[in-house]
């Protein structure tokens, strides 16, 4: 897997030459890197023009590829569709996964995402995460109880004053968009690397949602998006700049716990759908790993 993130902000083609990426502007210099390097593209101007041959690199290479709306806000992403080597078999396994089973998982998803609200408060000097953890070890299967929404409303309470998560005028919330997007698909990259189908998800299951296993999955990733976005200081923002876009990419780069080790952001994508699958193969829920959010000296680097 590459460790570029790269976000196009200005006018330019982009081409494939000699298996290296070609950035080439309307004004300065062409720049090329070579695609293993690379594992995320981010296209934020409308004045930019790429051919099928890139696009096609793109996927051999697993490179994930966002395009931006007017608002340069992530509208689409283009991602590798079902390269895993035994994608049949997996998808089959995940189609017969039980109820219960599904219960089960989102329980453990739902508590890791409600500890990782509690250690971004903690580390941020925020009130009340010792209140969120008891909150999390009352979720119960399935989450019945619906402890996520009520650790939610408190969270938001604690992180951020003034703020209200549905305020479209609040950059907080633009910030926030922006990152969970951005995250959302590299964890929908990952998901069908590990052989798995998007649409049938564990708790969500909107048939109108392709992504309704991403979006289950990416629960616990959301507080780091939050922790990044809190350090960033929006409250007298008026706009996202291109820099500060760039600032909240960065917590793909950002380190966590996984499994008892330190690893990227963008590596806990991959290892996640990864351990997923394995659950699912194997009928054991507690294969599943999920990243948890712990101050660590490299989380803190670039957020200042």
């Amino acid at each position: 897997m590459g460790w570029r993130i790269l976000q196009i902000t200005k006018p330019c083609k982009l081409h494939i030459q000699n298996k290296q990426f070609v950035y080439d502007p309307v004004e300065g210099d062409a720049l090329k890197l070579p695609l293993e390097d690379i594992s995320v593209i981010i296209l934020e101007n409308k004045q930019i023009s790429l051919n099928n041959a890139l696009i096609s690199e793109l996927a051999e290479n697993d490179i994930v590829l966002f395009s931006c709306n007017v608002s340069h806000l992530p509208s689409g992403v283009y991602f590798p569709f079902h390269n895993h080597s035994r994608y049949s078999e997996t998808a089959w396994q995940q189609v017969e996964i039980t109820t219960p089973f599904k219960k089960r998982l989102w329980q453990d998803i739902v508590k890791a995402k409600i500890n990782n609200q509690a250690d971004c408060l903690d580390i941020l000097s925020r009130p009340h995460a010792s209140k969120l953890r008891e909150i999390s070890k009352l979720v119960q299967s399935g989450d019945s109880k619906n402890s996520e929404a009520f650790a939610a409303n408190l969270y938001w309470k604690s992180l951020f004053e003034t703020f209200n998560r549905s305020d479209e005028s609040d950059i907080r919330n633009a910030a926030l968009n922006y990152g969970y997007a951005i995250v959302r698909g590299c964890v929908a990259r990952s998901v069908v690397g590990a052989g798995l189908l998007p649409c049938f998800g564990l708790h969500h299951a909107n048939k109108l949602n392709p992504f309704n296993l991403v979006d289950d999955l990416m629960e616990p990733f959301r507080p780091f998006v939050d922790y990044m976005v809190f350090k960033l200081n929006f409250e007298k923002s008026i706009e996202l700049t291109p820099e500060s876009k760039n600032k909240i990419v960065e917590v793909l780069t950002q380190n966590c716990i996984f499994n008892n080790e330190e690893i990227n952001l963008l590596k806990a994508c991959e290892l996640t759908a990864t351990s997923l699958a394995k659950a699912i193969k194997v009928s054991d829920p507690k294969m599943l790993q999920v990243p948890i959010l712990k101050k660590l000296p490299l989380f803190e680097r670039g957020c200042g």
